[in-house]
């Protein structure tokens, strides 16, 4: 990481040297995963719910402001709202909201219909296309007493499987391919956030609300429209991962490699040493976007810097996959290949906090943005000055 230290060190006094030695650590922790006090960073304060505010009840929405805003995270009570908006679900002038939705959400009834509700005359693909479906969805967010009520069940496999019906080329409907699993891990954060519009769901436990079963049907429906038009605008920026041989799936691995060479070469070194192959744990991290790494409230603030990033968001994905495993490093130089991948397939996060979220995030970006500025430099240098800097 000898970059790092001319991209933070300034000419300091003597005495100012310890402050910035703290600041260094506190950005590039070496024990990420030890046990600690962080205290949870409010994103509920009232001065960032007037930010939201004051960007929400705008005529027409400044939407690259509202992302600005919420890369730093959403207030639980706008959160749908704000996803909705950057994920261009719904449009930003207000007058035009409310026909927009109600048409989106027609559209999707109509899909219900026609792919979903013709039990009778599926064939056997789409039968075993349902089943596999039916048993991803109950390994879904197993942990949290939500997502094992049958309605939910019941919206999360008919969402998904009119999902595959209408993308053919996903690994869902590839009847010659590999299940590919990831899909549903996605659309988990959008059903406690778009519920929350409607019953109040608890963030740290994700029991099922109280006031659950007297939410009407068409409601329900509703909410399952607005998680299905959602997820399918998430994963156009990541659809190379879910066709068939996954061909986003390899180019992230090489851009991982890339980022770690630049920033870390010993970590690579240790993996080859290992044996360790990607497929081993970063399969999972970059297909579900780290969903499945964290409690489920730390994705759901993943999610709102993700979104914010908008056509982006895959890149910074990349940068955040490759931070986490940078930050595992420490952790697992001295473990053999076994205990390392057991390590990796099973981060210890579950004391992690949003603190820990912004950090990660905010390394990430700081990667991103050393390596743009180094491949910027470097295409802008003619062949005479390159070998003068690499005579030097």
């Amino acid at each position: 990481m000898s970059f790092l230290k001319k991209l933070f060190s300034k000419p300091t006094k003597e005495k100012e040297m310890p402050q910035v030695q703290r600041n260094i650590n506190q950005i590039y922790n070496t024990q990420p995963f030890q046990r600690k006090s962080n205290p949870v960073y409010n994103y509920n304060c009232i001065s960032r719910i007037e930010q939201f505010e004051i960007i929400l009840e705008q005529y027409i929405i400044d939407l690259e402001q509202l992302k600005q805003l919420t890369w730093r995270g959403a207030p639980q009570v706008y959160r749908a709202k704000v996803w909705k908006l950057i994920l261009k679900y719904i449009p930003p002038n207000h007058m035009s909201q409310t026909s927009v939705i109600q048409k989106k959400r027609q559209d999707y009834f109509q899909y219900i219909k026609n792919y979903y509700e013709q039990i009778h005359e599926r064939d056997d693909s789409e039968e075993k296309i349902i089943k596999i479906i039916s048993n991803d969805v109950l390994r879904t967010q197993p942990d949290y007493q939500l997502f094992r009520d049958p309605k939910i069940q019941n919206l999360f496999k008919r969402l998904l499987f009119i999902w595959s019906q209408r993308h053919p080329m996903s690994g869902y409907s590839l009847s010659q391919s590999s299940y590919v699993q990831g899909i549903n891990d996605i659309a988990s954060p959008l059903i406690a956030v778009f519920l929350n519009e409607y019953v109040r769901v608890d963030f740290n436990k994700f029991d099922l609300p109280s006031d659950f079963h007297k939410l009407p049907d068409d409601i329900l429906l509703d909410i399952e429209a607005d998680i299905y038009w959602c997820l399918c605008k998430i994963i156009e920026n990541i659809q190379d991962y879910f066709i068939q041989n996954q061909p986003g799936v390899s180019l992230a691995y090489e851009k991982i490699k890339n980022i770690l060479s630049t920033i870390d070469p010993t970590i690579l070194s240790y993996f080859q040493q290992q044996q360790i192959d990607f497929n081993h744990f970063a399969f999972r991290w970059v297909i579900c976007l780290l969903v499945r790494e964290f409690p489920l409230y730390l994705a759901i603030r993943l999610m709102d810097t993700y979104l914010s990033e908008g056509d982006n968001m895959a890149n910074l994905h990349i940068y955040t996959v490759s931070n986490l495993i940078l930050k595992c490093g420490p952790e697992i130089k001295n473990k053999n290949m076994g205990e390392a991948v057991i390590f990796l397939q099973n981060l210890p996060t579950k004391d992690w906090t949003e603190l820990d979220i912004e950090m990660l995030l905010q390394e990430a970006y700081v990667f991103k943005e050393y390596m743009t500025n180094k491949q910027n430099l470097n295409q802008s240098m003619t062949p005479t000055q390159t070998n003068r800097i690499s005579n030097k």
